[in-house]
């Protein structure tokens, strides 16, 4: 079910302290890249799906005064109460996400008490892990990487939660896609996702592009966005734009810094995210719905290829892991800036002079589904641990359902409202595109998987680290699969013991 999650400016004027307004409206220039912001009061919104008005099943519920105990991340800029660095235009979204709290301790009558736990990704899952060893945790629910739910759920952890009392799942405040693609079985899950996790939405992936330079080169930015509204936005367009924008711009006759390119890549990073949007799964499911690994077939030769000729060929992209990639994108030496929504939102990108757009990944053929599955690595989801007691689990279900409906109605729109409150032109296209990022969060099995198998980094280990090209694709992987295969079926024995 895809919803779009913009709303009318009236409710977003609630939503903020500032009193800057974003228009919901287009610009009505097309092409231009000049500043032309409409003027809120004037402006007549094309008033999208009101999240408001999609109707819950949470039935009243009085749980007397409780207190719901959370542990969470400790880094202090994923927040006490898993809200990002929102130090923004106002708090706008820090103070939506306060308003999803105190909404469901009323509607619930509970008190919701945050902790956090250690600030270090490595330390912090074994942390929780050694706290359910103890068999004696204090915490009723913790939220936790998605892809280390994965990993600790198969040593019995966390408690299963497919049957969870009052948790709708088909509703659109859950990212169903996203726990379906990271699930051993769909019929059995370990971990939840939704609205309430802003870092999963933050982690979203997506295109960012610097309109100026499109519109140097070409004939008119808005062409992108009716490539995505088509399905044609594929990486052989990609590779064909970026190709067309190389300059020597200080002239030594070498592809330095100072050049202009159609991507800035970072490496590693971007190549798994990437790698993880494309469009293909990685693996088939069984008759029994289990995940068989199919990381070698044509599909991925296909996209070996191409991914070869991004980091390698034509001067496509320039590749620095020592340089700021927002900041080198942001100073317009780039077409193409390949990351997630917590970048397209940050002050270094919401700092260009030139205007900037956004857009989802491409993908390797037309017609098929885009894929945000970037928000598997740092996207925060929720686990029960077997210590919680059975009388709690009610409660915790329902805690979490309001607190993704609540997020569904006030979070997401205040990050609308950070994100889209730009001067540039076309605000309501780049909106129109959060929605198919927003509609398309998903994950990759291999990716969810990776702190387990190490398959994340596949393509990366090929042509980053061991710099293979194409055409040892199949020798390179074939050294690999012994050891995937070997992994994989540990991985299988371990659920199968889980499930008896």
């Amino acid at each position: 079910m895809k919803h779009s999650v913009r709303i009318a400016c009236a409710l977003l004027a609630l939503l903020t302290v500032s009193p800057a307004i974003v228009s919901c409206g287009t610009s009505g220039d097309s092409g231009s890249v000049t500043d032309n912001a409409v003027n809120a009061s004037t402006e007549t919104a094309a008033v999208t799906e009101d999240p408001n008005a999609i109707k819950d099943n949470l039935p009243a519920l009085d749980f007397g005064g409780d207190t719901v105990k959370i542990m969470h991340f400790g880094l202090e800029d994923m927040g006490g109460n898993d809200s990002s660095d929102w130090n923004r235009e106002g708090d706008v979204v820090a103070d939506a996400v306060i308003t999803r709290d105190r909404a469901t301790e009323e509607r619930l009558n509970v008190t919701i008490a945050y902790e956090a736990g250690s600030d270090d990704w490595n330390t912090y899952p074994s942390e929780v892990q050694k706290m359910v060893q103890a068999g004696d945790c204090p915490y009723d629910i913790f939220f936790l990487e998605s892809s280390q739910c994965f990993r600790l759920s198969l040593d019995g952890y966390f408690r299963e939660v497919s049957d969870l009392a009052h948790i709708d799942i088909n509703q659109p405040w859950w990212y169903k896609n996203f726990m379906d693609g990271g699930a051993i079985s769909t019929d059995k899950r370990y971990f939840l996702t939704g609205a309430f996790s802003v870092s999963t939405l933050e982690g979203a992936s997506c295109t960012i592009f610097n309109k100026k330079i499109y519109n140097n080169f070409f004939e008119s930015y808005t062409e992108l966005y009716d490539m995505v509204d088509a399905h044609k936005w594929t990486y052989d367009k990609f590779i064909e734009l970026c190709r067309d924008v190389y300059q020597d711009v200080n002239g030594n006759g070498e592809a330095d810094e100072d050049d202009l390119y159609g991507l800035f890549n970072r490496g590693q990073q971007t190549v798994n995210y990437v790698s993880m949007s494309t469009g293909l799964t990685y693996l088939q499911r069984d008759d029994n719905g289990l995940p068989v690994l199919d990381l070698y077939n044509d599909d991925s030769i296909r996209w070996v290829e191409k991914l070869y000729t991004i980091l390698n060929e034509n001067n496509i992209s320039y590749t620095n892991t020592k340089l700021d990639g927002m900041q080198h994108f942001a100073d317009s030496n780039a077409l193409f800036f390949l990351g997630w929504l917590s970048e397209y939102t940050n002050e270094v990108i919401r700092g260009m002079e030139d205007p900037y757009g956004v857009l989802p990944m491409p993908v390797l053929d037309e017609g098929m589904e885009y894929k945000s599955a970037a928000g598997t690595v740092n996207g925060q989801s929720a686990v029960i641990p077997v210590t919680t007691d059975d009388a709690r689990l009610e409660l915790c279900g329902a805690t979490l359902e309001s607190l993704s409906i609540e997020a569904y109605r006030t979070v997401i729109p205040a990050w609308y409202e950070v994100a889209l409150k730009s001067k540039h032109a076309d605000t309501e296209r780049d909106a129109d595109m959060i929605d198919v990022i927003y509609n398309t969060i998903d994950t990759s099995f291999i990716m969810i998987a990776d702190k387990l198998l190490g398959t994340g980094s596949f393509f990366w280990s090929m042509l980053g680290s061991s710099k293979k090209t194409p055409g040892e694709f199949a020798s390179y992987y074939e050294k690999q699969a012994k050891s995937f295969d070997k992994k994989w079926a540990s991985m299988l024995e371990a659920f199968a013991e889980l499930e008896s």
